[in-house]
Parts: C-alpha cells; sequence; structure tokens
C-alpha cells in the first residue's frame, strides 16, 4: 500500500468512533450463513459460534452479527414497545418470528452472548436524528472488555426505517462504538452509561452540547460501575432512578423511565416477599413433621426460629401477603409453646 494512503487510512479510522476497528468479514459471512437449525434458541445460536470461534472479542462479533443480519426491525410495534414477565419469552418470539423492535434486539444479544460467558448491559435512552430526540425511547447495550467498557446497537445495526418501511442493511457502526462518538446520538437516561466525568443531560443533548462539556457537573463513573457489577437488579433500579432525576433535564421518555423503573422494583419486592415467606412456610412444614414423629424436636425448634427470623426480615409486604405471614407467625408461636412444654 502506497505509504500516504496507509497514513491517511489509520486516521480515518482513529477518527472513527470504532474502538475495536477491524475485519470482521469473515466472522460476518460466518454468521450470515449459520443454518436455521442452529439457530432455534439461543444456546443453540451459542454453541454455533463457541465451535467456530474461541476469542472473546470474536464471539462477541459473531453474538451481535448473528442478531443484527438475521433479525428485521418490526415497525408496526415501533409505538406500543414489547411487555415482558420474562427475558426469555422475548427471546423466544424473536427467533420464530426473526422481527422485533430494539428490546428485543437487545435481550436476544443479550442472551446469546451470556450462553457464550459474556455480560452484557442493557442501556435505556434517547436517541436524536436531524438534531430532534426521537418520540420513542431506544435500547441498545454496553459491554467491558480488558477493563475497557464500549458500546453496541445491534438494531441500529440491522438496517433503518425510512417512511414506515424497514430497510434491511447491515452496518458495521455501531459495534463496540465509543463513548464520545455514539453520545451524539444516544443519550441513556442513567448518566453512567456516558461513560464521562462530565455527563450531559436530555436537554444539553437536544441543544447539541459536546460530551465532557459540562464542567460544572463531575461524576465519578468508574466508582458506581463497579457499583453496578455487584447490586441486584432492584438495587439497580433505584440507583439508577436517583441518578436519573439527579441530571436535571426532563421529558415524556425520562419520565415513563422512572416510573416504569419504580414499577419493577415494586414487582421484584413483592417476589422477594413472596419467596421469603414461602421459605418460612416450608420450615414450619419440617417443624411439624419433626413434631408429629416426636423426634429431632431441638432442631424443629431451631428451624421455627429460622422461620421467624425470615419472616422478620420481610419489609413492606403488601395486604396479600400480610394476612399470611400473621397466621404463619401465629401458627409457628403455637407450635413452640407445645414443643416449649414438652422439652
Amino acid at each position: 500500500m502506497n505509504i500516504k494512503w496507509f497514513v491517511v487510512f489509520l486516521l480515518l479510522i482513529s477518527g472513527s468512533g470504532i474502538i475495536n476497528a477491524r475485519d470482521y468479514r469473515h466472522i460476518d459471512s460466518v454468521m450470515r450463513i449459520c443454518p436455521a437449525k442452529h439457530a432455534q434458541t439461543a444456546e443453540k445460536i451459542a454453541k454455533y459460534i463457541a465451535k467456530r470461534f474461541s476469542s472473546e472479542n470474536d464471539r462477541l462479533r459473531a453474538a451481535y452479527s448473528w442478531v443484527a443480519q438475521h433479525v428485521s426491525y418490526d415497525v408496526a410495534k415501533m409505538y406500543d414497545g414489547i411487555t415482558y414477565k420474562h427475558e426469555s419469552e422475548v427471546v423466544r418470539q424473536v427467533l420464530k418470528t426473526r422481527k422485533t423492535v430494539c428490546t428485543g434486539y437487545v435481550l436476544t444479544f443479550k442472551a446469546i452472548a451470556e450462553n457464550l460467558g459474556l455480560k452484557i448491559f442493557e442501556v435505556k435512552g434517547s436517541t436524536k436524528q436531524n438534531g430532534k430526540i426521537d418520540a420513542v425511547s431506544h435500547v441498545w447495550c454496553a459491554v467491558k472488555q480488558s477493563n475497557r467498557w464500549a458500546l453496541i446497537d445491534p438494531t441500529w445495526s440491522s438496517g433503518h426505517v425510512f417512511s414506515g418501511v424497514f430497510n434491511k442493511r447491515f452496518s458495521n457502526k455501531w459495534f463496540l462504538i465509543s463513548p464520545g462518538e455514539i453520545i451524539k446520538s444516544h443519550i441513556p437516561f442513567d448518566p453512567v452509561w456516558q461513560f464521562s466525568y462530565f455527563p450531559l443531560n436530555s436537554s444539553e443533548f437536544e441543544a447539541g452540547k459536546k460530551a465532557d462539556s459540562i464542567s460544572s457537573r463531575f461524576f465519578s463513573y468508574p466508582d458506581t460501575l463497579r457499583l453496578i457489577e455487584k447490586q441486584s437488579k432492584k438495587e439497580y433500579l433505584i440507583a439508577s432512578n436517583r441518578r436519573t432525576l439527579s441530571m436535571g433535564g426532563n421529558n415524556n421518555l425520562i419520565t415513563r423511565y422512572i416510573n416504569n423503573n419504580k414499577s419493577t422494583v415494586e414487582h421484584l419486592a413483592y417476589n422477594e416477599n413472596v419467596d421469603a415467606y414461602n421459605e418460612a412456610a416450608n420450615l414450619y412444614n419440617l417443624s411439624v413433621s419433626l413434631y408429629k414423629k416426636k423426634k429431632n424436636r431441638e432442631t424443629a425448634l431451631l428451624k421455627l426460629d429460622e422461620a421467624l427470623n425470615i419472616i422478620n426480615r420481610i419489609n413492606n409486604p403488601d395486604k396479600g401477603i400480610s394476612a399470611s405471614i400473621k397466621d404463619l407467625r401465629k401458627m409457628i408461636d403455637q407450635l413452640k409453646s407445645k414443643m416449649g412444654e414438652m422439652l
């Protein structure tokens, strides 16, 4: 190659915003011809990938490539979104129909990647095209590789919508794109996913402010990311709402994000309380069995105490489970009293 043009080529790569600028044509070709029998589940796709690629980066690219090349955007559901109880429901539907909206793209990519031992984080936010924030929210991904964070948008990588019609066109642009580049068109509701010490809020994003230009707002995002990697989903959502609200700037999409997170937290808390109640009830039933068999009554008493400790840790139970907890506590106390008289 002519040295002059080689230098120009390097400059183009360095300014593209793509963190891992390399030739993925072989991987993309392999995933393009992935037989249907290997694409019935996320697990099967992951096995297909694992047999052909060994490095973490190649496997990540292969998972992204399969989703972006084989799934089309469902324009009819653009404004409806997806409701689901379990992520696996969405993934099954996407693999069956090969059509979805951004949430389905991300959850399918995430499922394949996680079956390969890769960790993907969902990033929810707003996008901007032609200087205007889109009417619907969007979802993309964050990934950590060799202690470096990058972003991936499998939806925008698969094509684009024009005049109400989806045009399928696979693009490399949105794979491992740098935070400084993607912020030109994507802003997460939670500022941590900007990977910036001086993140923008939605108003500044819409006004076209540059990344890291708000020097009055310092945010030590590396510390927050270390916490996120250890948090439960409920803990993350509570903290995410707090960070989102602290940024200022507001619109209907942010309000909806905050409210959805609150609903999810309530649902998760309810499930935790039900699980705790069931665990305590099982311990009570075990104690009853030991009591009737007239053996290991000391153990039975210990199990009853354990059940009471679990009940006492249940926080803010709703009316439905409160009555059940009250009844179980009463039965435990009665059984403890009987067993105490016999010991």
